[in-house]
């Protein structure tokens, strides 16, 4: 099985974290952060991958926006955690009725390198969700480069 960048972070995260917990330990931000989203009322999975410092998902933060978390919490776990999200217009629209406040939308946007994840140089910027506009006939819709 080849040894991949997550794997190996992973496994340095499991050698190094008890360490460093030791020596520093959570924050009393990230303690009170832990504590609402417990309080929360939020699933037990997306609370579990918040301690193990997973990255979230999209479903994930529309549920944390739907369990009403501050969007300070969610936005500082963006933050620490370096996740970053290359939103398309369909994944604005998502967040939008999901419930996702405009900062935690404009934060997790501004989370994606220059150039996407295809590589460095000047990438696509999405300020928000997308105004559809339709030209002669059939449909507008949204069209991804892949």
């Amino acid at each position: 099985m080849p040894i991949t960048l997550q794997t190996m972070r992973r496994a340095l995260g499991v050698a190094v974290l008890p360490l460093l917990l030791a020596a520093c330990g959570p924050t009393d931000q990230q303690l009170a952060d832990q504590h609402a989203v417990e309080r929360s009322g939020v699933s037990p999975a997306i609370y579990d991958k918040m301690v193990h410092d997973d990255p979230l998902s999209l479903s994930d933060i529309v549920s944390l926006s739907e369990a009403r978390v501050n969007d300070g919490v969610i936005i500082r776990y963006i933050r620490d955690h370096g996740t970053p999200y290359f939103l398309t217009p369909p994944d604005f629209d998502y967040l939008h009725k999901g419930g996702v406040s405009q900062s935690v939308i404009d934060f997790m946007a501004s989370t994606a390198p220059p150039g996407g994840p295809y590589g460095p140089g000047p990438g696509p910027v999405f300020l928000g969700p997308p105004i559809g506009i339709g030209i002669g006939i059939g449909g507008g819709g949204y069209h991804h480069w892949h």
